[in-house]
């Protein structure tokens, strides 16, 4: 048989004979979310159908969309989500030479259609992929085309170019996530991309850009907990990366102001719990985020070398950090707030609802309890911090007063009562912080030394933070053992500026010395 010849002349191999399927393709169906019954299809000859009880009867709408050439593929088919009988299609001819992009929008059916494609720049790449409609706004549609994703705002009259960080690459799909109303883009090549928010997109308005400013309302924000990471291979190609976490805060500026730009967040009555400053604007949508912690606690400036350490050089800045513990910051609790945006006299507000973890299994009130604790330990550690500050004045003072009196005739009685003096400052600030910590110099340090009231707080409140329940009993009791040592040191420190201090500073006086400063 001639099957048989041609295996002998092959060698008894079979050639692959697969080839592309050239017959009728349905590229796109999509069914109404409006109407039931109503479905759409495309297909890969460019045959655009519509049924509207459920696939019993169909009927070809493709002779009704003008100036459409034949052979395109209908690469996918947007059944309204606002309006019934609304639809969009996009249709690409890149394969038969024809790179220009072809949108199209019908309100009957398909009885009638009109074009779209006018405001989208044409270039050897503008063939059009997907089109989609935005399920809140009307008339608000996305575009991806063979290298860029575009976004129009007046029903496709004109277009606008939605790349940000996303490289110009084919972008064949595109969703909208409801839940956290992200634009979600499937490349050709570069991956899947996600757009955070498009809230923003949804409230802008012409009032809105003809406006000096705006802030636009934020989504709802999840004050989710840190979980255990997925380990994965280093360096990993097809890991993705995480939204940054919190609230993200948008405001529209039509040109960029010659004052400050400040954002506040108020709890429920009112207060301030954070301040964000903007470090850089334009002109347009800018964007900050608010990480759901409230104030941040001090920390400490040390203006001593560290003692042990004197070769040590001190920064430029004349203080150099501890080197050890953190910063207490509070996760705001669930609630309703108020985001409050200032340029000079202008002042914008907006609600933000700050939701709980629905994986959480701590109460509202395990919550609140745990937030109270977390800042009654702030307030511990910024008085800490205070005494640590005061104290290393007083040591940043001695230093500078021993260089000046060095080689007059009374610097042998200010000296030696200057150094008893330290002594007993550097004896106080040790309870506090230990001075011999280097910081960044060496990190073995806080292996050498016990931990200090300073750390000993932060350290309380990150394991205290690290879950939504409730403080422990044994939590509590710890830190009234630490709220107790503080009110000691404290006392410690007003009984040396009444008494050492107060001495050293009358024997200054008596040799003509400027005292020191003790307020």
């Amino acid at each position: 048989t001639d099957d048989e010849s041609k295996q002998e002349k092959t060698g008894g191999l079979t050639p692959d004979d697969s080839s592309p399927t050239y017959a009728a393709v349905l590229f796109a169906i999509a069914e109404s979310p409006l109407e039931e019954g109503v479905i759409w299809t495309g297909s890969n000859d460019g045959l655009v159908h519509v049924t509207r009880d459920g696939g019993v009867n169909w009927v070809n709408v493709t002779g009704n969309i003008p100036d459409l050439p034949e052979w395109g593929t209908v690469s996918n088919v947007e059944p309204s989500r606002h309006e019934p009988g609304t639809a969009y299609v996009t249709v690409d001819f890149h394969q038969v030479g024809n790179t220009d992009p072809y949108v199209y929008k019908t309100e009957d059916y398909g009885a009638s259609w009109r074009s779209l494609s006018a405001g989208i720049p044409r270039s050897v790449f503008s063939y059009a992929h997907v089109v989609r409609e935005d399920p809140v706004r009307p008339g608000l549609l996305y575009l991806g085309t063979e290298n860029s994703v575009f976004v129009s705002l007046d029903d496709g009259e004109s277009w606008v170019e939605l790349q940000s960080n996303l490289p110009h690459a084919p972008a064949y799909w595109l969703d909208i996530q409801p839940r956290f109303n992200d634009l979600v883009v499937a490349t050709y090549g570069r991956g899947f991309w996600i757009m955070d928010d498009i809230t923003p997109l949804q409230q802008l308005t012409d009032d809105v850009l003809a406006s000096h400013a705006y802030l636009f309302e934020p989504r709802p924000a999840y004050r989710f907990l840190p979980k255990q990471a997925r380990q994965s291979q280093p360096d990993d190609p097809g890991a993705g990366r995480n939204p940054t976490y919190g609230a993200s805060l948008t405001f529209y500026l039509r040109e960029v102001p010659d004052g400050p730009v400040r954002l506040r967040i108020l709890d429920g009555e009112g207060l301030e719990i954070r301040s964000l400053n903007p470090e850089s604007l334009r002109a347009g949508l800018n964007r900050l985020h608010w990480n759901l912690r409230e104030a941040s606690s001090k920390t400490p400036k040390l203006r001593s070398k560290p003692v042990e350490h004197s070769h040590l050089e001190m920064p430029d800045r004349g203080w150099r950090a501890l080197g050890e513990g953190g910063r207490v910051r509070p996760l705001a609790p669930p609630g309703i707030y108020t985001v409050e945006l200032t340029l000079g006299d202008l002042t914008l507000t907006q609600p933000l609802e700050l939701l709980r973890d629905p994986n959480s299994d701590a109460t509202a009130e395990d919550i609140e309890l745990q937030t109270a604790m977390l800042r009654e330990i702030r307030t511990a550690v910024d008085s800490v911090v205070a005494l640590i500050d005061r104290i290393e004045w007083f040591r940043a003072e001695l230093h500078l007063l021993s260089a000046r009196v060095q080689g007059r005739g009374e610097s042998t009685e200010i000296l030696e009562a200057a150094e008893e003096l330290e002594a007993a400052l550097v004896e106080l600030e040790t309870l506090l912080a230990d001075v011999r910590l280097t910081g960044g110099s060496a990190r073995q340090d806080t292996l050498r030394w016990p931990r200090r009231l300073f750390a000993k707080l932060t350290s309380l409140a990150g394991y205290l933070g690290g879950t939504d329940h409730r403080p422990t009993d044994q939590s509590i009791e710890v830190l009234d053992v630490y709220q107790a040592q503080l009110a000691e040191y404290q006392l410690i420190l007003e009984s040396l500026t009444s008494g050492e201090i107060a001495d050293f500073n009358r024997l200054l006086r008596r040799h003509g010395v400027a005292p020191l400063t003790t307020q």
